[in-house]
């Protein structure tokens, strides 16, 4: 259904290919023995949640012209890229600049897999009103699937599962409910065992929403709309509901031309909610600040994180992206792209910024457009945390964007042992069902 992609900007772009990692051992071998892919140590700060920016309990609208003139300028050298905008930063002195570029204020863009933390957010909620645990395996709900006796919450959560699905292609058609995708993973082998190693999985992220109905008697849309979008007044929000167009969504785009049809709520869980930038920013703030769940839930979604794709500098927790790297420094986000949309929501925490980027247009990465608004509102303000020179930090916004080589992973078997070497290329898009 999507792409990934990796701009030799910075390392911290998602990456191109889904890279699977291997169960390299003998099939008689019991899988609690194999070489584990370990979590990379986080800064002490994110580990206790201490030293951290205090967060607001909201900002008010900017009025001072200087960062409003820098941010509006800035917006302008990337407004070409794509057909629309929806820009959002905020920060301690500036308050909360917005902009709209290419459509109107109230039109929304297609969330993609910053939806996957909205996910994580109504599994905490159930794991702290006692309904689930992180080590609970998922047979309980699905028995059929390989292994589902060893896989649990947790390492759905984190990515961790071994389920993973070939992409057919980008998301576009009718609506497909997650189901079929279920099917596909019954005759499926693991792509390594659980616990075992790391792949970004939609479909774990569709089988947490089908398990987050179980045990709250609602539907997903319902209960994702009465626990986050409602309470947190997001306006603009809508969870995506099958057969049912949204009129207010942008058309989506890639390489410049229009896509689709496309139903995306095939996504589900995965990818569930359209919104705008200053929505996600809201949102983001109340997550952050423990509006949604515990603390103790928050740090478990920071810490343990593992590395995305190989790379240290850009690692997944339980539905949080935590990003350590030259110039942005230390972060707290999610990206996600799909069928004609790319986003991402950041709390650069070395600067105390708060940036979300939205864009009708698949190719053109939003991180970029992120950072580079970041590197406009410092230049006025000056309110990095740590002395680092803004107008040195390597590369540019929307530098070339190439794609990892896929990589060779060894599959296990159904019930999570390892099997012989196998051969296969992780494929350069994630599963039709949900987004990257």
């Amino acid at each position: 259904m999507t792409d990934r992609h990796a701009p030799n900007l910075v390392s911290w772009l998602i990456a191109a290919a889904l890279a699977m990692m291997s169960c390299a051992v003998d099939a008689t071998e019991d899988c609690k023995t194999i070489e584990r892919v370990d979590p990379i140590p986080s800064p002490p700060s994110l580990v206790g949640l201490g030293n951290l920016p205090q967060v607001p309990a909201d900002w008010p609208d900017a009025t001072r012209a200087p960062p409003i003139h820098a941010l509006t300028e800035a917006s302008k050298r990337f407004a070409d890229r794509a057909p629309a905008w929806s820009l959002a930063v905020a920060s301690p002195r500036l308050g909360l600049w917005q902009a709209h570029i290419g459509d109107s204020d109230n039109a929304r863009f297609a969330a993609a897999s910053i939806g996957k933390s909205m996910t994580a957010v109504l599994v905490f909620r159930a794991i702290e009103a006692g309904l689930l645990s992180l080590t609970d395996p998922i047979d309980r709900w699905f028995p059929d699937l390989p292994a589902a006796d060893q896989v649990t919450i947790e390492h759905l959560l984190t990515h961790r599962s071994g389920y993973f699905i070939p992409a057919d292609g980008p998301l576009s058609g009718p609506y497909q409910a997650p189901e079929k995708a279920f099917e596909k993973l019954q005759k499926s082998e693991l792509a390594f065992c659980p616990g075992q190693g790391w792949a970004y999985s939609n479909v774990a992220y569709q089988l947490l929403g089908r398990i987050i109905e179980g045990v709250s008697g609602q539907s997903y849309a319902d209960q994702l709309h009465t626990e986050i979008i409602e309470p947190l007044a997001l306006t603009n929000t809508k969870v995506l509901r099958p057969n049912t167009a949204d009129p207010l969504l942008v058309q989506g785009h890639h390489a410049g031309q229009p896509v689709g049809p496309v139903d995306y709520a095939s996504a589900f869980a995965a990818a569930p909610v359209v919104s705008t930038a200053p929505d996600l920013l809201r949102y983001w703030r109340a997550l952050l600040g423990n509006e949604l769940v515990s603390q103790a839930s928050l740090k478990r979604m920071v810490d343990p994180a593992w590395p995305m794709f190989g790379d240290p500098q850009m690692r997944y927790g339980a539905g949080i992206q935590v990003a350590e790297v030259p110039g942005p420094g230390l972060m707290l986000m999610h990206s996600g792209g799909i069928t004609g949309f790319s986003a991402t929501v950041a709390w650069l925490l070395d600067h105390d910024v708060w940036v979300a980027v939205m864009t009708n247009e698949k190719q053109v990465p939003a991180e970029a457009a992120m950072w580079a608004l970041a590197q406009a509102l410092n230049s006025v303000e000056g309110q990095s945390r740590k002395a680092h020179d803004l107008k040195s930090a390597a590369g540019r916004p929307f530098a070339h964007i190439a794609e990892h080589p896929p990589l060779q992973w060894r599959p296990c078997s159904r019930s999570g042992a390892p099997s012989p070497m196998g051969s296969a290329h992780a494929p350069g898009a994630p599963h039709p069902s949900a987004s990257d």
